[in-house]
């Protein structure tokens, strides 16, 4: 059986990139495959480095924010701007942190791929046995079950969109201002004023 057939039931999964299955098809052989593989390890690296370098600026947008909350001195509403504004970056970055997530796990199964496949034609050519070079097979489906764990992750963790409850923003706001100032600070809490004792008259 030629190594093009023995990866013939591993590029049919469902499990991997519709582009990655696409070109084991336009593949006469494995070198072509290789060729193709690396490809799209490229591409996929370039979109990584990407998302990577905007969680960087994320991440740094959101240390200013909330620096400027430590410091403190701001009114009732330029606070609550600059949580809301947190509350957005971080969002974005959760989003982020998926995509990273997906894209790494896209890049390492590539390379996987390539290896294996570069294994399997060494082996090959040296003689060794079919036991031996199926077993590489197994190992890819094994990396293949790792990236669909992750993907499926990612996807079921997606945010959903809710309607704006006011009450529940406050909430959300205030556990974002009490991580950032720390939770020895205690929330102030209005109180009525106490009366004024009733002052005494001199009688006549």
């Amino acid at each position: 059986m030629s190594i093009m057939e023995k990866l013939k039931s591993l590029f049919q999964r469902e499990d991997l990139p519709d582009e990655t299955r696409q070109l084991y098809q336009n593949s006469a052989n494995p070198r072509d495959l290789i060729r193709g593989l690396e490809a799209q390890r490229g591409r996929n690296e370039i979109d990584l480095r990407d998302n990577e370098e905007q969680l960087i600026s994320l991440e740094r947008a959101i240390g200013l924010e909330e620096e400027s909350i430590r410091k403190g001195g701001l009114t009732p509403t330029q606070e609550t701007i600059v949580l809301r504004r947190i509350e957005r970056l971080e969002k974005q970055r959760a989003n982020l942190e998926k995509q990273v997530s997906i894209y790494n796990e896209n890049v390492n199964l590539h390379l996987n791929l390539i290896s294996k496949i570069q294994e399997m034609e060494a082996m090959r050519s040296r003689g060794v046995s079919e036991d031996e070079i199926d077993s590489l097979v197994d190992d890819v489906q094994d990396h293949v079950e790792q990236y669909k764990r992750v993907s499926i992750a990612a996807e079921s963790s997606t945010n959903t969109a809710s309607a704006v409850d006011d009450s529940a923003e406050r909430r959300r706001l205030e556990e974002i201002r009490k991580r950032i100032v720390g939770v020895k600070e205690q929330p102030k809490i209005e109180t009525a004023a106490a009366p004024l004792p009733e002052k005494k008259t001199l009688e006549s």
